[in-house]
């Protein structure tokens, strides 16, 4: 219960001025003691770990309408990684394992009539994170942090345009996607590479998809332990703004950005703690392109009920990321962050004209005013 008062607390200030915080912020800090006390009791029962499992979800979420909740967010969901891990190791029975499939996510056809996301403004998200080359194939680079930048470029790779068609690909995507009518999904294969590039779906394979009356589509759950394959030694630094033959493939996109929160989700914790140190400016580097990519691309893949999320704190963290680099006494890390800065200016701009300026508003955005992006401005209409 306190989860819950916290989460709707947390809501609710992000959305007002000068919200009054400290009443959400109570009713974490006794959710969090409950949960410490019922991990101090370990092994649980199969009810107690599936109480625990819905706390931290709440927790998780509440984390991401906070200003400071960049870190606790992710260790939230590595509670959730390792509740579940639990659940399905024990075959604990409860509400999440009553779900059919706990270890898959299903998610409405968001992926129905995709955009063509603007060329310009993937490009130039590509060629900041190409600035970083030096950097990555040096060695300072910390192994989470190629991972992380590895599946980065692939989300911007898989919405470029491509001219080359690619009919092998897609032959092979379409002999492995299955309707599983128990579970009333369509499956979403594995995505081994081929040729230097991901295999992936077409949207209009997928998204038309006349055996499934569900518009449900079945992913790996993110949170779980899976298999990341090895994307950063692939990366053709020199082409990094060369479409993939066949491309756009809006669905290995959003696989990608999910795996970036297994990444998270499952990553030994030093790696993890590593990343987030605010004191690492090349994870802050790394981490101010994922905020600036999340924010700019996560709205297109979304589910529907996803997009009245606030973006606001998801604004401060960005903030909070490029602020550490600009203090650096260096000077020498704030070049890296150029694109980054531009996208943060956009938020903060939309987010001052509408404190609860939502994920809805900047796939509107991005689909009728992309220069705001660009420029680094509000939107113009």
């Amino acid at each position: 219960m306190d989860a819950m008062l916290a989460l709707a607390g947390s809501h609710l200030a992000i959305q007002v001025e000068n919200p009054k915080t400290s009443l959400a912020l109570q009713h974490r800090q006794k959710a969090i003691v409950g949960l410490e006390d019922s991990f101090s009791r370990w092994p649980p029962t199969a009810e107690e770990s599936h109480i625990m499992l819905a706390t931290s979800y709440l927790l998780c979420f509440q984390s991401s309408y906070m200003e400071d909740g960049f870190l606790e967010h992710f260790l939230s969901l590595r509670g959730c990684s390792f509740l579940s891990q639990l659940i399905l190791g024990e075959g604990f029975r409860g509400p999440f394992s009553d779900q059919k499939a706990l270890g898959m996510i299903r998610m409405d056809t968001t992926f129905c009539n995709f955009p063509v996301v603007d060329q310009e403004l993937l490009r130039e998200a590509l060629l900041s994170i190409k600035g970083l080359s030096s950097l990555m194939t040096g060695p300072i680079a910390h192994p989470i942090e190629k991972a992380i930048v590895g599946q980065l470029i692939e989300t911007l790779q898989c919405l470029l345009v491509s001219e080359v068609e690619n009919p092998e690909l897609r032959d092979a995507f379409d002999s492995t996607t299955e309707y599983d009518e128990e579970n009333n999904t369509t499956s979403i294969p594995g995505t081994p590479l081929v040729s230097g590039f991901t295999k992936a779906s077409t949207l209009p394979q997928m998204a038309s998809g006349p055996n499934s009356p569900s518009d449900l589509y079945a992913f790996a759950n993110p949170i779980l332990p899976g298999d990341l394959g090895v994307v950063f030694d692939k990366i053709d630094w020199e082409n990094l703004t060369t479409a993939p033959p066949g491309a756009p493939y809006p669905l290995q996109s959003f696989i990608a950005v999910m795996a970036i929160l297994t990444i998270f989700s499952t990553w030994p914790h030093d790696g993890l703690m590593h990343v987030f140190d605010p004191t690492n400016q090349l994870g802050n580097v790394v981490m101010a392109h994922f905020c600036a990519i999340r924010f700019v691309l996560s709205p297109l893949s979304a589910p529907r009920n996803a997009l009245t999320t606030p973006i606001r704190a998801t604004a401060q963290w960005s903030a909070r990321i490029i602020a550490a680099i600009d203090d650096d006494e260096s000077g020498e890390w704030a070049q890296y962050v150029e694109w980054p800065k531009k996208i943060l200016r956009c938020m903060e701009e939309c987010i001052e004209k509408h404190k609860g300026f939502t994920m809805e508003g900047v796939r509107d955005m991005l689909l009728r005013d992309p220069g705001a992006f660009k420029e680094g401005r509000g939107r113009n209409y």
